[in-house]
Parts: C-alpha cells; structure tokens; sequence
C-alpha cells in the first residue's frame, strides 16, 4: 500500500514583477498553467513581447554558415500569432523580432517563444484596455479555486478538473463489476480495486496542483469512494454530492448544486454560468429584457437600459484593434449609467453560447421594445 500524503490548497498567483504604465509595459513571472491562459487572452497580435529564449547560432565559416548551437539570449518580438499547449503547458508567442543581440543579426526574422512555468516576459500594448486590465487582476489574485470532480456509479467513474475558468474531462475508470442482479463472490474485491484506481489517479492530479474533491453520483457508491479517499488522502477536502447522472450530464448537475458553489464562489465559470444562463432565461420568458447583436446592444446601452452588459473574451481574441477600441467605449458607457460590464471565458460551456449568439449580450434594467420603439 502507497504511503498517505498530506495535501493543502496552495494557491500560487501570477507575480507581476514591474509596472510602467506610462510606456504600456508589465513585467510577469509565469505560477502555474493557469497563468499561461491568462497571458493568452492578455496578449494580442501587434504587442511586443520580450524576454529571454533559446536560439540558434549561425557561425560564418567563409561564405558558408554553419549551426553553433542553441544560446539563451533575450529578445523582443512584435506579436503575429499565439497558441495555448495544455498538454506542455507551454505559451507559444510567434512574431518578428525587433530587438536582439547585434551580433546574431536576426531583426526581422522570425522567432517563438516557448513560455512555461518559472518563466518572466514583459508585455507592452499601445494601450491597455479594461478587459487586459481584468484579465491581469485575475491572473494576480489569490483566489484561483480549482476542483476534482468524480462523478461515479458502481459501474464507471468519471474525473473532471474544474479550473477558474474552464472543465476538463480528465479519464473515465471502469469497475468491472458484474451488475447488481448477478451473483460474485470477488464483487468486494473488485469495488475496492475501482476505488483504489480512482484514489491513485485522483492522487497525481492533486500532486500537479492542490483542488478541493467532490464525489457525485446517484446511490451510495459515492459515499464509499469519498470515505475511501479521506483515509488515502491524509488532508484532502473531500464533499459528496447526490446526482440524478453520471459523465458529462452529472458534472453539469455538481456544478448548479451547492457544493461546487460553496468550494468555487469566486470561480470566473461559475459567474459567467450564472450571468449567460439568466440571459437565457429572460430570452425565453421576457426578451424585452435583454438584447443581443452589436447594434441591438448598442441601442439599448444608449438608452441607458444596460443592467449587465457580456462580452466574450473570444470574439475580443477575434475582432480588430478598432472594433476592441468601440467595444471599450461601449462598456464605459454602460458603466457612466450604472451598470456592469462581464468579459465572459470562451473556454467553457456558457461561454461558448454566448460567443455563438454574436459574442455581446445584455441584461436590461427595463424593458426595451425590440427594433427600437
């Protein structure tokens, strides 16, 4: 039998190691994968980035050159494009370099940076706009939940990593116990195998980064594994939750009901669940209290009607300068008559409907008609 481990939340912000904003200019040290993402949304196309990389070297052997070997150098890029590797938990910052060693003489080529945990780069923008701001208010705060949730019945069991700001599904574990009806002697053999499989796993999660753990599930197979894992994991909180389902449906189910709630009060998902989903409701029940589309929206904030106002982080990654530009303008008059500005995750469910609908949405503090009477 493995040795017990104690756990305990440890929560690691993104540490903003400098300042400048009168040239536009932060200086970041990367905490954990988390902040990768976070950088992601941050970083926009035309920004420069800057901060020390491997590189090759060319050596000049007559009219020839030669590979020297790679050399850690600092450089700064103009951003052209980026993606998230969740499983290298890597940044990859693509661009043209506009400041590097004279020697290698390599401005206006082009460079990626790999950007990774204990990493620094500083970011300088043209201007930061309220959802940069957010964004890097977020990724510094110390409240960065993050949960396991194993939905479970006596045949399957399903982990989930629930992050501040997106689910993923991590494995699904078999039992392979005979079903109810038919008779076994080695049924409590292999349920203890199951659960043993769930611990093990649950254990590497929690050694990559500390969560709280819900058991879900309809029955009693949930109560079991959870008192399972509070002997195997000396410190782990650990809560049950009763589903109707299983997989996907149940995590739904965990993430409406009170635990989850409890466990992630200031989760990034669970606000944007929130909020899309009472624009949903009132979509159905009254329209006249929302609106949604760039010029619906639009009409209604110069109305001064705007109680909510969504905008999607991910058609703010697809729109141009210009168009975030009008969007900020949009989202301080919103709050010059009172009311919220919400920049929802694309990473998760809610968030991708909203992004579905056009991206801005509205909960309105009275009725407006639709088309503007």
């Amino acid at each position: 039998m493995k040795p017990n481990i104690t756990y305990f939340l440890l929560v690691h912000p993104m540490r903003i190691i400098e300042t400048d904003r009168k040239h536009g200019t932060v200086e970041v040290e990367v905490e954990d994968s988390d902040d990768l993402w976070h950088l992601y949304n941050i970083i926009d196309r035309g920004d420069s980035v800057c901060g020390y990389t491997m590189r090759e070297v060319k050596v000049s052997r007559g009219a020839e050159e030669e590979r020297g070997g790679r050399r850690r150098v600092f450089l700064c890029i103009s951003v052209e494009d980026m993606g998230f590797q969740t499983f290298t938990e890597k940044l990859r910052i693509k661009g043209r370099v506009t400041v590097g060693p004279d020697e290698m003489n390599i401005q206006g080529s082009f460079h990626a940076f790999a950007v990774g945990i204990r990493d620094r780069i500083r970011i300088t923008k043209g201007e930061w706009l309220s959802f940069h701001e957010e964004r890097l208010q977020r990724a510094a705060s110390m409240s960065r939940p993050k949960v396991i949730a194993i939905t479970l019945d006596d045949q399957d069991a399903t982990l989930f990593l629930i992050r501040d700001y997106q689910m993923d599904e991590i494995l699904t574990i078999s039992s392979h116990i005979p079903g109810k009806y038919v008779e076994t002697s080695d049924r409590p053999a292999l349920k203890s195998k199951y659960f043993g499989a769930i611990a093990e796993e649950v254990s590497r999660l929690l050694q990559r980064e500390p969560a709280a753990i819900v058991a879900a599930g309809p029955g009693f197979t949930k109560n079991d594994l959870a008192k399972v894992l509070r002997e195997r994991l000396k410190g782990a909180k650990v809560l049950e939750e009763n589903t109707s389902s299983t997989g996907g449906p149940g995590v739904r189910e965990v993430i409406a009901r009170g635990a989850l709630s409890k466990l992630m009060e200031d989760s990034t998902m669970l606000r944007d669940t929130r909020l899309v989903d009472e624009f949903l409701s009132r979509l159905s029940k009254s329209p006249n209290m929302v609106s949604y589309g760039a010029a619906d929206v639009e009409r209604t904030v110069d109305r001064g009607a705007v109680e909510s106002l969504l905008v999607s982080e991910k058609l703010l990654k697809s729109i141009t300068p210009d168009e975030r530009r009008g969007i900020e303008a949009l989202s301080k008059k919103v709050e010059h008559y009172g009311g919220r500005v919400f920049f929802i995750g694309g990473e998760h469910e809610k968030g991708r409907q909203l992004a579905n609908m056009g991206g801005i949405a509205a909960i309105l503090r009275f009725a407006v008609s639709q088309g503007g009477s």
